[in-house]
């Protein structure tokens, strides 16, 4: 305030003394000016609700839940080697693909092949890198028509750049091209500390501003600290803060699940995948609950026979795991909010060992093996009446569309080139972003 008040007295004539009220009114305006100022600060962020704001655009869904929306950023975690590169090349190139039963990939997620990505690898060697672009040529459909490199995918290699370095080679290759999404795998790479709350503080600001004001999506990879499905360091947590979506991806022997561990949007359901003899992820069962076990469950159920003290369960597992008190509590809380442990008074217990003892204990008084039906009164359903058959001759097609979509000359061109190598393409099922239609500029 008093430099706006000496702003304006500078500005004004002083061959003459001021008088007591000149002054008062110098000082009104200053406080005028500096609420003009804060008005016009203030204004572009305030929230109009007269304003039309377009629809949620999903760039990448699973099952029809949005995963990843434009102007968003998002997050995948996981211990190190639990396949968390396949997981986010498949899931981008799923997207990216055009729409074929005969085009190996992820069919839960929903196709958007007008998609344009920028993949960024800060940790691998480039022969390690090639193999992720192959994989994701596969997957999009653009390697079973002899391309050597998905043309909508451009990827960087930073390995050997320092942080700041690769920082701003990220900048510089979106001031390119208007990418859909960013991948960036290793997002701890772009700083030097990840336990430094300043630092990861700012590295998710600028991603949050950067994905607004491009009108992106940044999926941002990264570890999980041992044994845990929190995500490393204060980035980690300013992540999962900030991020639309979190996946976790753990290993289950031979496959590996994924979990939606937070989302603004509707929840997906869990899946699994394994990799194929080709290296292709792909989609399989969900391995049995008794087949996969969290540490800190078998630890309760196999030492302790499922349930212990609180006290002692956490000073097991600081012994066990090398951790820090909070963080064996932190564990313990985790596994509670996710159903698998319970706790009542000072003591834990493990879901499942209660569950069983309450089936045996009701087995016990009743005298009967569960999921035994009681069948002596069933009632004689040899006189029930023949219901006539419904004529549905007229029933409307629902299944087919009034009228087909007319797509851009680009993706026309894509999807004949598909049809010619004899690649059935479901050409109703893309929806073109409307950004790229006049765009003929296209490898295809």
């Amino acid at each position: 305030m008093d430099l706006l008040v000496d702003r304006v007295m500078s500005s004004k004539s002083f061959n003459s003394p001021i008088a007591p009220d000149s002054e008062e009114a110098i000082a009104r305006e200053a406080r005028k000016l500096e609420y003009d100022l804060a008005e016009e600060r203030v204004k572009p962020y305030i929230v109009d609700m007269t304003k039309e704001l377009p629809a949620i655009e999903p760039l990448i869904s699973i099952n029809g839940s949005c995963v990843c929306s434009r102007g968003n950023i998002s997050a995948i975690c996981g211990e190190a080697k639990s396949k968390k590169t396949f997981l986010a090349s498949a899931l981008v190139a799923s997207a990216m693909a055009v729409p074929s039963r005969l085009i190996d990939n992820f069919k839960n997620v929903d196709k958007n092949p007008s998609l344009n990505v920028l993949w960024v690898d800060t940790e691998q060697g480039e022969h390690h890198v090639r193999r992720v672009i192959q994989r994701m040529t596969m997957m999009t459909g653009a390697g079973v028509v002899g391309a050597i490199a998905e043309p909508r995918l451009t990827t960087l290699a930073l390995r050997e750049l320092a942080p700041h370095e690769r920082k701003a080679r990220i900048y510089d290759a979106m001031r390119l091209l208007p990418y859909d999404i960013v991948v960036i795998d290793g997002i701890a790479d772009l700083q030097r500390n990840t336990n430094d709350l300043e630092e990861s503080d700012a590295l998710v600001s600028e991603l949050m501003a950067l994905s607004t004001l491009s009108n992106t999506h940044i999926i941002c990879v990264l570890h999980t600290n041992p044994g845990s499905d929190k995500a490393r360091g204060h980035l980690g947590s300013s992540l999962q803060r900030k991020a639309e979506t979190v996946l976790f991806v753990h290993r289950a022997g031979d496959s590996s699940i994924v979990e939606p561990q937070f989302c603004r949007n509707e929840p997906f359901e869990r899946f699994a995948f394994s990799i194929s003899e080709e290296g292709i992820p792909q989609l399989c069962a969900l391995p049995m609950a008794t087949d996969v076990r969290n540490e800190v469950v078998a630890i309760v159920e196999d030492m302790y026979g499922g349930t212990i003290e609180r006290s002692t369960l956490v000073n097991k597992l600081i012994e066990t795991f090398n951790c820090s008190d909070k963080s064996a509590q932190m564990r313990i809380k985790r596994l509670v909010d996710r159903g698998l442990l319970t706790t009542s008074g000072n003591m834990v217990s493990s879901c499942s060992f209660e569950t069983s003892n309450a089936s045996n204990a009701s087995n016990a008084v009743t005298g009967v093996l569960p999921c035994v039906t009681d069948v002596t009164n069933v009632t004689d359903v040899t006189n029930v009446t023949d219901v006539p058959a419904t004529d549905v001759t007229d029933a409307p097609d629902v299944g087919v569309p009034k009228e087909e979509r007319e797509l851009p000359p680009r993706f026309q061109r894509a999807i004949d080139m598909f049809k010619a190598n004899g690649i059935d393409v479901e050409s109703v099922s893309i929806a073109p972003r409307a950004h790229y239609e006049e765009d003929d500029d296209y490898p295809f």
